[in-house]
């Protein structure tokens, strides 16, 4: 068995389409097991696919008798009312940061028990969690591979080495991120598609979506135009409420908002943007105009043919300094450098029918750029995993 240990919806949302294609190409067993409780992630949508691929789930409350007092506590406290749980942020901060519900000895036991062959962390998981698996692993001599999910989104970043001597395999999903010494560090790191935006996922996926991308229609002479404002957390609360005050503004128009779930601790019951709304694919799938920052959904959004409007004036608004994002000079992203700007483009949209199948430029600016950062494989719909990666796991 191969473990992949995840911690809050991103890193679940990427390792799910990876697990599944593994599951796909081998005869080997799969599991996942959530170390953040906090979230349940039923409310996330994929418990079918995993049931239909045979993906175990492993409770991480059965590793030892002291988690059993925590997941009563947990459950405890889950159940009070919504107004007091979500005063409780720094309770959540805690269980995510600081405390550790299993040690060494209780990941080599569940080793042992499981036979488990690798144990599978995307890169932001806890440090402390990061110390534990890698002993446990150490000692009974298994892989512990690290993967880098999504797309980096901004220009020229380079991986350092040092910052991954853990790992006996680093795994990235993205075309454009330059690895230090590439020539001495080849065998430990192994570049593939990004699976999670490969058009088979997307299709495959979309299947278990309330709202489906055939659903979509452009008719701005008899609806509303639907906009879609993505948050980013590395902007401040104030700023979001006033880009959004200002989009309520605006006739005719439908907004919904999506919170970026990473940093977001409380339990999911009680965010409303994640269990009383659309997830974040199938509300790609509604917008006309998706309005966000630097965040890998916008990819989705570009393969989906939605009309991207690219908040920039944030760093100024912030006086924080400007960042260079993949996005600038390719003719897919318009850049909105002022909360006028965004207004009056919005306002135009509104009355210019803004498909993009008769723009050849256009199409062919969007092609180069998904080749470029989700590699050729991108454009097929039966990926082909690398050899050298499935070995990871075969050997």
């Amino acid at each position: 068995m191969n473990l992949f240990i995840v911690h809050q919806f991103p890193d679940y949302d990427n390792f799910v389409p990876i697990i599944v294609n593994l599951k796909k190409k081998t005869n080997l067993n799969f599991a996942i097991m959530n170390i953040f409780p906090v979230h349940d992630l039923k409310y996330y949508g994929f418990n079918a696919l995993l049931k239909k691929y045979k993906i175990e789930f492993i409770d991480v409350f059965n590793l030892n008798k002291k988690s059993i007092f925590i997941n009563f506590l947990l459950k405890l406290l889950k159940i009070m009312p919504k107004g007091i749980i979500e005063k409780l942020n720094s309770i959540w901060y805690y269980f995510y940061h600081k405390y550790t519900l299993f040690n060494k000895k209780h990941l080599v036991i569940l080793i042992n028990k499981r036979k488990i062959k690798s144990i599978n962390i995307d890169e932001s998981l806890p440090e402390g969690y990061k110390q534990i698996l890698f002993a446990a692993c150490k000692e009974t001599k298994i892989k512990f591979n690290c993967y880098r999910i999504g797309i980096e989104m901004r220009q020229n970043i380079e991986l350092k080495i040092d910052d991954y001597n853990l790992f006996d395999n680093i795994i990235i999903q993205d075309e454009n991120l330059n690895i230090e010494n590439p020539k001495e560090n080849k065998k430990n790191f192994i570049r593939i598609e990004n699976l999670r935006y490969s058009l088979d996922w997307l299709n495959e996926v979309e299947n278990s979506y309330r709202y489906k991308l055939k659903e979509y229609s452009l008719n701005l002479t008899k609806e509303k135009t639907k906009i879609l404002l993505v948050t980013r957390p590395m902007f401040s609360n104030k700023s979001w409420k006033i880009i959004s005050d200002e989009l309520r503004r605006i006739n005719n128009i439908e907004l919904r908002i999506k919170f970026k779930p990473r940093g977001q601790f409380r339990p999911l019951h009680v965010q409303e943007n994640i269990i009383n709304e659309y997830n974040t694919s199938e509300l790609v799938n509604w917008a006309d105009i998706v309005v966000s920052h630097s965040t890998s959904i916008l990819i989705e959004a570009l393969i989906k043919d939605k009309k991207i409007l690219f908040l920039n004036f944030l760093f100024k608004l912030e006086g924080k300094e400007e960042i260079k994002y993949i996005f600038e000079n390719q003719n897919i992203v318009e850049y909105m450098n002022s909360q006028e700007e965004l207004i009056n483009r919005i306002e135009y949209l509104k009355k210019n029918k803004f498909n993009y199948e008769s723009y050849e430029k256009y199409k062919e600016s969007k092609k180069n750029f998904l080749q470029q950062n989700l590699g050729d494989n991108f454009f097929s719909k039966s990926n082909n995993l690398k050899k050298e990666f499935i070995d990871i796991y075969q050997d």
